[in-house]
């Protein structure tokens, strides 16, 4: 970075909003400060308005393009791939393709700027199976779960609300592998679409979790069980695996499995639960877990 002293101090986050403006914005402070006071869809919260306000006088004030200033080689190729992407789906709009309509209603599911995209998944979940490709790769490609591209790291969000109601048991390794890969909210749509897709995704889950050596699989399975908390099979399968010594020694993996336990109507299984959660040998925050399901079965 240049050492000048006109330039305001720049840290990871300035350079964050610059190169999100640049990938979103076409480079314009102006366009970008009327879509954060609108609230925009794809609003960065841990951009503040006025810190966007002070590199936007700066660079009103000097004439000096921050970027140009700032930003790392490899910064600056991270926004042209972004920026291409952009013209790649705007490109998808101006072929004609009489075989299938899909590309474009997957570019208009990664371009809307409706943040429940209730059209743009409807429309895509009427295609059922022909959709299902398209939708499997906006998972799996590391662009789309980057606020950086097309879609502020929220298409893969989009992409399991509608592979749930579309229901094919071929997104389920998908969906799977991308427990874990974004936020919370992320986790919560596909843990529903996992949900909706029903039994075959309940028995590829119940097969990972008892899995040997015990890994972040695992983890990822009981992290998804939750959403089938309330089936028999779960609570079966998840109580022996809470006896499991190694099993207490990974404080997530075991969490998530008393968690799957919630909903567990069996008297006998809930008396083991009970049991293992008097067990002195136990830590007490995991105990404490326990006691909250115990009690609410009560």
């Amino acid at each position: 970075m240049n050492e000048s002293n006109d330039i305001p101090l720049i840290d990871a986050i300035d350079h964050d909003i610059l190169m999100h403006r640049d990938a979103h914005f076409g480079g314009q402070f102006s366009i970008m400060l009327d879509y954060y006071r609108r609230h925009g869809k794809g609003v960065n919260p841990e951009f503040s308005l006025s810190r966007i306000e002070d590199l936007a006088a700066f660079e009103l004030n000097t004439h000096q393009n921050l970027a140009a200033i700032c930003l790392e080689a490899a910064e600056i190729e991270k926004v042209a791939e972004a920026r291409q992407a952009y013209k790649d789906l705007s490109g998808i709009y101006e072929v004609k393709n009489a075989k299938s309509i899909i590309p474009q209603l997957v570019a208009d599911l990664i371009l809307t700027e409706e943040a429940e995209a209730e059209g743009e998944v409807a429309a895509l979940a009427i295609h059922k199976e022909a959709a299902v490709p398209a939708l499997i790769n906006l998972l799996r490609e590391e662009k789309w779960h980057d606020p950086l591209f097309p879609g502020y790291g929220l298409v893969p969000e989009l992409a399991a609300k509608c592979l749930g109601l579309i229901g094919d048991k071929r997104a389920i390794i998908s969906l799977f592998e991308a427990i874990g890969q974004g936020d919370f909210f992320d986790d919560e749509e596909i843990l529903r679409a996992l949900k909706q897709i029903g039994a075959p995704a309940k028995a590829f889950l119940l097969k990972v979790v008892k899995g040997k050596p015990y890994n972040e699989d695992n983890e990822r399975a009981a992290i998804a069980l939750v959403a089938f908390r309330d089936d028999a099979d779960v609570g079966a399968a998840c109580v022996p695996l809470l006896k499991d010594q190694q099993v207490q020694q990974d404080p997530v993996l075991f969490s998530y499995l008393v968690l799957a336990c919630e909903g567990m109507k069996e008297r006998s299984l809930q008396a083991e639960f009970t049991e293992l959660a008097e067990k002195a040998s136990l830590p007490r925050d995991l105990r404490e877990d326990m006691q909250r399901i115990i009690k609410s079965w009560l």
